[in-house]
């Protein structure tokens, strides 16, 4: 064992003409089949928080996953692959940048990746191909910036019609996902295309729909969800097949992370970096006329190196920026790596624990059997005698764990050097005043590693499932039962950020708004930066009539994330009820640069072009609006009146008979369409009309003078 650990004490990166001296072997090797495959369509899905030790074809026993099992016929099967971060959009810009969380910046959801990156689907663009995702999870939407290099990047979610809910539950269904990609690949399949199908059914909270929950006798939990998820890849893999794709594809399956499922004591994920988050499924189903590949690779492989292994299979380079390195030299030889000269290093980190809940962040590193965590109580697992992670041998086994960490420490500061050679974002002059002013500390290290010690995240998690479970009981609408979790958890731990978020979110709901003003701030003297805090606090003011103590806030929520988009809304609405209707269609305006097909800025803008007789304008906005939620009453309803203003009295019939129909009690629609039809000349009907409105709304005056008018 010395020897080899000698060989692990070399420097990380001295093994850098090895590593060419391999791709050299292989490259030989795979010169065939890059002659016949540089134009391949290439479609990578992603199945959010899937456990690889829960499929079938990764030995499972419980619940059989038939459809997921059957692509990884004519593949090869990683059976050893890991997630860098066991977060959803962190991980994902690892997986499509190639690039460490440390070297990219996005280390927690909700951050944005830098603009320019170079990403897998911008190099495949720049060689011609089409490219288009498919987003399951608010968690991805465009405005984060993983829409670099997309031509289509799909993720229309309404974050103004789920306003109470966390950003993260957000999502729309699998099959939904898959139908949106089938469309798209029905009309691009005649070229290379690279196809991300992202599906976020199996991050909770779980929402079967009513199809496949009839058959249920149980609630829904994580198998049943996954059956759920294979059901609709096996619709997937079928049209794939009578496409003619399925075989012409090079089809990537992954996750980003996995599941805690009460392991080491986590439930949920983002926490830990164990086995049971970080460990995930990889297949490669390769096009039918490429070249016998072996059928599993039991090497241990990191996410990182998926884009340059498909590159590498299409015959392009991968770009200077990729730090991963192409899984090619697995398979053309056999998977044992103990022979190599550079063992592989799979590095995994989590900093939600510092970033959320007072605890040290995480960092580990695996070579070969041996995986080593850096916390403040450090561990060392042999992962080939305890996959689970149940004994710790860093006391028994330190010299193996103090060459890991070195190992470490080398791999950080060679790629955060480079990531440090960029240029930074940071807030301007102004931003800082402003936020002083407001009675908030300066923070210019709210989001570095302090001095201090931190505690050892083992040491909390216990209080750390008291704050999930108090979260999850706020989105079942059970808050004062979350609150007897909160209150007496903000008591014990009075510095966590979260909680005070949570606790004031809960406050807010309950119309307590002095209560949540006190909480937010509380919030903001811990993290001046936090754009939640200060969104939430701008609502809680807003709600208590003190219009501008809201704007400020709003303005320090968009100087702190500029994407917050329902800032801007907030912003918008407090100027058209000061009759700024300028600066209320500039923020709705800015709203749709982030999120063009966005509900309600559509539906506002659209309401002040009909105020400001801009009829096709306002047409062109509602009838937006309308795409986005054909069910929404109150835009029918304003389409309606601007067909009714430019004499379109058919058009301005249809759209008012169905904004009665979403609401049949909606007293506007109804004395609307009484004017429509009064100028169609239906007495009687417009009669009727008049007088549904006057039954709604008794006060609506101007309905009982078009009545009386008639009459």
């Amino acid at each position: 064992m010395k020897s080899y650990f000698d060989r692990l004490a070399w420097p990380a990166l001295c093994g850098c003409w090895v590593a060419l001296s391999i791709v050299s072997l292989v490259q030989g090797q795979v010169n065939d089949s890059r002659k016949t495959v540089h134009d391949v369509p290439i479609i990578l899905v992603s199945v959010d928080t899937l456990r690889a030790d829960r499929l079938s074809c990764y030995g499972y026993r419980g619940r059989p996953t038939p459809n997921i099992d059957s692509l990884a016929r004519h593949a090869t099967l990683f059976s050893d692959a890991s997630a860098l971060i066991p977060l959803t959009l962190p991980s994902h810009v690892s997986l499509l940048t190639s690039t460490y969380p440390f070297s990219n910046g996005v280390i927690d959801n909700g951050e944005q990746l830098d603009p320019g990156v170079i990403t897998l689907a911008s190099v495949l663009k720049s060689r011609g191909y089409r490219t288009a995702a498919f987003v399951g999870g608010f968690v991805l939407d465009r405005r984060f910036g993983l829409n670099q290099g997309f031509d289509l990047y799909d993720s229309p979610f309404d974050v103004h019609r789920q306003a109470g809910s966390d950003p993260g539950d957000i999502k729309r269904l699998g099959s939904d996902v898959v139908a949106d990609a089938s469309k798209w690949l029905n009309r691009n399949s005649d070229r290379p295309f690279f196809a991300f199908v992202h599906l976020y059914d199996l991050h909770t909270p779980y929402n079967l729909p009513p199809s496949f929950r009839a058959g249920q006798s149980t609630p829904p939990d994580y198998e049943v969800e996954l059956g759920y998820v294979d059901e609709i890849l096996g619709d997937f893999w079928k049209f794939l097949r009578q496409s003619g794709l399925l075989d012409k594809c090079l089809i990537v399956f992954t996750s980003d992370h996995g599941e805690g499922l009460g392991e080491h004591g986590e439930s949920s994920h983002g926490y830990f970096i164990y086995g049971s988050t970080i460990r995930v499924p990889l297949i490669f189903h390769w096009p039918a006329r490429a070249v016998t590949f072996q059928s599993r690779i039991s090497a241990p492989v990191s996410l990182i190196d998926v884009a340059p292994t498909i590159l590498e299979f299409l015959g392009v380079r991968p770009p200077n920026e990729f730090q991963g390195r192409s899984m090619f030299r697995y398979l053309k030889r056999p998977s044992k790596t103990t022979s190599s000269k550079v063992p592989e290093q799979i590095y995994s980190t989590s900093e939600y624990g510092r970033l959320h809940f007072g605890v040290s962040e995480l960092r580990s590193l695996r070579v070969g059997d041996y995986k080593y965590i850096d916390a403040p109580k450090p561990e060392l697992y042999n992962l080939e005698e305890d996959l689970g992670e149940t004994k710790n041998l860093y006391l028994t086994k330190k010299p193996e764990a103090d060459t890991l960490r070195q190992l470490l420490l080398e791999l950080l500061g060679h790629y955060r050097s480079q990531a440090n050679s960029r240029p930074k974002p940071v807030l301007a002059p102004d931003v800082i005043e402003r936020l002083h002013s407001l009675g908030y500390v300066e923070a210019n290290n709210v989001r570095s590693s302090d001095a201090t010690p931190m505690p050892d995240p083992k040491d909390r998690i216990a209080a750390f499932e008291d704050y999930g479970r108090g979260l999850m009981l706020a989105s079942f609408g059970r808050i004062e039962e979350s609150n007897a979790i909160l209150e007496p958890l903000l008591a014990q731990f009075p510095d966590l950020v979260d909680v005070s978020l949570c606790l004031g979110f809960n406050k807010q709901r309950q119309g307590q708004f002095a209560e949540s003003v006190a909480l937010f701030k509380r919030a903001l003297i811990q993290d001046p930066l936090s754009a939640v805090a200060h969104f939430d606090l701008a609502v809680s003011y807003y709600a208590m009539g003190k219009s501008d103590e809201a704007s400020k806030e709003l303005e320090e929520t968009l100087a702190v994330a500029p994407y917050y988009t329902r800032a801007l809304e907030l912003l918008g609405t407090i100027a058209l009820q000061r009759g700024d209707y300028a600066v209320g269609r500039t923020r709705f305006t800015e709203i749709l640069k982030f999120s063009p097909d966005d509900y309600a800025a559509n539906l506002k803008l659209g309401v002040v072009a009909t105020m400001q007789a801009k009829w096709d304008e306002a047409e062109l906005h509602l009838k937006a609006a309308i795409k986005t939620d054909p069910e929404s009453a109150e835009a029918h309803n304003t389409l309606g009146s601007v067909y009714l203003y430019e004499n379109k009295v058919d058009n301005a019939a249809d759209e008012l008979v169905e904004a009665i129909r979403i609401n049949p009690k909606f007293a506007g629609a109804h004395y609307n369409l009484g004017l429509v039809r009064a100028k169609q000349g239906r007495r009687a009907d417009a009669i009727r009309e008049f007088e549904e409105t006057l039954s709604v709304d008794p006060a609506f005056r101007a309905a009982q003078e078009a009545l009386t008018r008639l009459k």
